[in-house]
């Protein structure tokens, strides 16, 4: 499970690098939007995967999980807002939506590919 949250999160990177550098080339939207985008939804993705992670194990104090929570939760709401203080020409909706759209499409497409094996030959 661990190797396909990586592959998600591979992904995820890789396809935000792609969605920047095309829109960098063809000017249909500001690439620091995208950047900016994509960096919300990696920084959500391995949030939930750390936080799921310390939930599962059992030694692990829940002050700790509570404070990893609510700093998640303030940090996604701080990432859209400072986008919407930026000016236009640097982030715009549309790029920061394209951005943020690398999650569920690595989500989709790790789901249509097959799954990693372990050691096996």
């Amino acid at each position: 499970m661990t190797q396909r949250l990586i592959r998600i999160e591979w992904l995820m990177t890789t396809m935000t690098l792609i969605a920047a550098a095309l829109v960098l080339a063809t000017g249909i939207a500001r690439p620091f939007g995208v950047a900016l985008g994509g960096a919300a939804a990696l920084f959500d993705f391995t949030m939930i995967r750390r936080l799921g992670a310390a939930a599962l194990t059992r030694n692990t104090p829940l002050p700790r999980i509570v404070s990893m929570a609510l700093a998640k939760s303030v940090v996604l709401l701080a990432i859209p807002a400072l986008a919407l203080l930026l000016p236009r020409w640097l982030v715009d909706g549309v790029s920061f939506a394209i951005g943020v759209t690398t999650l569920p499409v690595a989500v989709v497409l790790d789901a249509c590919l097959p799954l990693p094996t372990q050691g096996r030959v």
